[in-house]
């Protein structure tokens, strides 16, 4: 396979680029499409190009810019407050508890700003956990190909994620990953192991899906052995796969005891996360154990409100289904590749190359795409000798005729003929 160069789409593009790449961390290696603006399911660039998002999952559930979230955090900006403490209470704040445990059916809620300091809390009070039971180094465990973000005591522990391969020495204390194994699971716990954290389908990873049978057994695992069970809902949760949480898939019985809630909670508009959980593992969050300065404050308080509202209202999950269910079998429609999806969130296998990542680029970057389309490629599974591809569209902004025109011009074409690009 030969490899491309692709250049930004204009000359505005191209030197709002070079600002970036002059001043920013060069943390990120993003493909060269400035976005300017976005609109429903749609990213604008500043030379008049456009494309499909079909990688909402870091953000939007509902649509771009959604008005109905807009106008409630224009509203609380307006007449509201800004940023209020947590050492005073606020009347968001109330509401926002109040629909969120409504909607997820958890006791009580701990508001973070970002997925990553959501699972950061999450670890660090299953750990409490274990220092209230006398335990004096406790575990936790995780399944490989996880990702929790990119704090320490995750980063240092991944093991599928070249990328994050320098800070492995030393390791987190705590943390023990194994298998995504039954038996492994099971092997791994000891005297001090105090819960089991994994993703309900691992995002990252693939994305990578598990079974209804796999998963109960983890839940009867944990619940057998008196150990907590959390998942991390943060790309799977509100929608996305076909449920509110895609947990909810295995029925009641494998409800977890907490769960991790991000990106689509703030509707696309703010960023905003929570750990959600049972009155028995969220005690432990006493008076100075976890704060976050703009955990809970009125105006996220809002877009949760909003976006919560709109996800239920617009039938986000049952839309999910429906557009995964479509984009699946035209998928399904290109020779020599493979899908396998969970309402809206869905994997592209593409066999005998090592990345999708000059493919992606083709699709978004390519001459005469129309539409162009974003999507990302993920991970290389070498054993196999597959490249993972990822969409995940906006379920409240996509359409069966925009998919058709994407896979049929864009998608289609370019995976038929992967080799020579």
């Amino acid at each position: 396979m030969t490899t491309t160069t692709y250049a930004p789409l204009g000359p505005k593009s191209a030197e709002i680029i070079q600002r970036i790449d002059h001043h920013s961390a060069t943390n990120y290696t993003p493909y060269p499409f400035v976005v300017s603006h976005t609109d429903g399911p749609w990213l604008y660039d500043p030379d008049g190009n456009k494309a499909l998002d079909f990688l909402s999952a870091y953000s939007a559930i509902l649509t771009h810019r959604h008005r109905g979230v807009i106008e409630a955090v224009e509203k609380e900006m307006r007449s509201g407050s800004d940023l209020v403490s947590r050492a005073l209470y606020s009347s968001r704040y109330a509401d926002m508890v109040d629909v969120v445990s409504h909607v997820t059916g958890y006791d009580r809620v701990l508001p973070k700003s970002d997925g990553g300091t959501a699972t950061d809390a999450a670890i660090t009070g299953l750990l409490m956990h274990g220092h209230e039971r006398g335990i004096k180094n406790p575990e936790v465990i995780l399944t490989n190909e996880y990702f929790h973000g990119r704090t320490w005591i995750f980063a240092s522990n991944a093991h599928f994620d070249p990328d994050q391969s320098f800070r492995k020495n030393p390791s987190s204390p705590g943390v023990v990953v194994v298998k995504d194994t039954i038996e492994a699971i099971e092997n791994a716990i000891n005297e001090n192991t105090v819960g089991i954290f994994i993703e309900t389908h691992k995002g990252e990873g693939g994305p990578l899906f598990s079974t209804k049978e796999h998963f109960l057994a983890i839940r009867h695992l944990a619940t057998k052995k008196g150990i907590f069970l959390g998942c991390d809902e943060i790309q799977t949760g509100l929608g996305r796969c076909g449920y509110i949480m895609a947990w909810q898939e295995f029925g009641e019985e494998a409800r977890p005891d907490f769960v991790t809630l991000g990106k689509a909670l703030g509707g696309g508009i703010i960023p905003v996360s929570a750990v959600v959980g049972t009155e028995e593992f969220m005690r432990v969050y006493v008076p100075g154990s976890d704060g976050s300065t703009f955990g809970g404050y009125p105006i996220a308080c809002a877009a949760v409100c909003a976006a919560l509202k709109y996800i239920v209202e617009e039938n986000i999950p049952q839309k999910s289904i429906e557009l995964g269910n479509y984009f699946a079998k035209k998928i399904k429609e290109i020779p020599g590749v493979n899908v396998e999806h969970r309402g809206s969130l869905i994997r592209i296998e593409i066999p005998k190359i090592e990345t999708a990542k000059y493919a992606c680029q083709e699709m978004l970057l390519g001459d005469a795409k129309d539409p162009r389309v974003f999507m990302k490629h993920g991970h290389y599974d070498a054993e196999k000798n597959i490249a993972y591809a990822r969409i995940a569209p906006p379920p409240g902004a996509m359409t069966q005729d925009l998919i058709y025109l994407a896979v049929e011009n864009t998608i289609g074409p370019i995976l038929s003929n992967i080799q020579k690009i």
